[in-house]
């Protein structure tokens, strides 16, 4: 378990994990993401890491899509609304959020890079 107690989502085609990073977390997205309205499912999640990571004042979120085979445009929605929130903060509750891409996925070479238009110096894409 993570420092937050962040549980972790299995469901028929998607796998979420989260883990403890010395600098704060790291989430591990595997499968497909298709269903009619991801948010139900991720706008939770995503808000539940942004609550643990700004109530410790840490630093680092890791956003590992490298498992990730698709993520519909619903999906990237929940994405972008995450890290929208990035704006409301403090400067001393600010954190970045590193995103791990898989050059060989044709939506994430082209739809990840564009999230850090969203929150400039929020987003780093590796």
């Amino acid at each position: 378990m993570n420092k937050f107690n962040i549980e972790p989502i299995n469901q028929e085609r998607i796998k979420i994990d989260v883990e403890d990073i010395p600098q704060g977390l790291q989430i591990k997205l595997h499968g497909d993401i298709d269903m009619e309205d991801p948010s139900i499912l991720l706008d939770p999640f995503f808000s539940k890491i942004h609550e643990g990571i700004t109530s410790k004042k840490m630093k680092e979120v890791v956003a590992d899509f490298r498992g990730l085979n698709f993520l519909n445009s619903s999906g990237i929605k929940a994405v972008a609304k995450w890290i929208m929130k990035l704006t409301d903060l403090a400067d001393d509750k600010k954190y970045l959020i590193k995103i791990l891409h898989n050059k060989d996925i044709t939506w994430q070479v082209t739809s990840l890079p564009t999230l850090t238009f969203l929150v400039p110096g929020g987003v780093k894409i590796e």
